[in-house]
């Protein structure tokens, strides 16, 4: 119980230290505000499948909308091509950037077999060492409830491309409204989950690190391909991402 009551101490008091690392005031922030669509200043879309994927993605606003305050991804019960399913999957690619500071997504994701809802983030630029941050992916493969985190880290290594992945399991009801936090620094990737730390990704000596140049953002609902790992039922749909806020803090100098 000592052993328990320390580490909680000493996680609340890392929380409690990072946030006076960073500005009290967003530098960037979409609160979903203005009912419609997503903004154009922030958001663009990808249209099509995907990978191994089983949804095409759209633009229409029955799939990517803002209603009440909140951003919805549906995932509609509707086959078009050789997909499965509609989707949403919008991203700020080259009008939106982020590189060091606290990230925070309030938003609840839609489950079930096949389901794959995801925020994550790309380079603005190609190249390598090349990395990805999963922030938040959930598919309905684990015996109880959790979503998964998970750090890429690509690189050549003797001429060779070599791929490395992070996963850790965080335990959550996904289906209801959380806040996810990605703290980013210079030398390490700390994720959080309604202010808890739950892991912690650090720059290894002599091994590369892509997190030093500007990322973009994505949220996206796929069906299939790693979602449909463990089986897929289209009695999922139609599903939701609902997203109430998204904030972005500047890391102080």
């Amino acid at each position: 119980m000592k052993i328990l009551l320390s580490i909680y101490l000493l996680l609340s008091s890392f929380v409690l230290f990072a946030q006076g690392l960073f500005e009290n005031d967003p530098i960037w922030r979409d609160e979903f505000n203005r009912d419609n669509v997503p903004s154009s200043m922030y958001w663009s879309y990808i249209v099509g499948m995907r990978g191994q994927e089983s949804e095409y993605y759209t633009n229409s606003s029955n799939n990517v909308c803002v209603n009440n305050g909140k951003l919805i991804i549906r995932t509609l019960d509707e086959k078009k091509d050789k997909a499965l399913c509609t989707s949403g999957r919008i991203h700020t690619l080259g009008k939106v950037s982020f590189l060091y500071g606290r990230l925070e997504i309030k938003a609840k994701c839609p489950t079930g077999k096949g389901v794959w809802p995801a925020f994550w983030m790309l380079p603005a630029e190609e190249g390598l060492p090349f990395g990805e941050i999963d922030i938040m992916e959930y598919i309905d493969c684990w015996s109880s409830k959790e979503y998964q985190i998970n750090v890429h880290v690509t690189d050549k290594k003797n001429g060779n491309r070599i791929k490395k992945m992070n996963p850790q399991l965080v335990k959550a009801d996904v289906s209801k409204f959380h806040i996810y936090t990605l703290e980013w620094y210079k030398d390490k990737l700390v994720f959080l989950l309604d202010g808890n730390l739950c892991y912690q990704f650090d720059k290894k000596e002599g091994e590369a690190w892509p997190f030093d140049k500007p990322y973009y953002l994505i949220l996206n609902v796929a069906y299939g391909g790693w979602g449909g790992s463990c089986g897929m039922d289209d009695s999922a749909f139609p599903c939701e991402m609902k997203v109430d806020w998204i904030r972005y803090y500047k890391l102080k100098e």
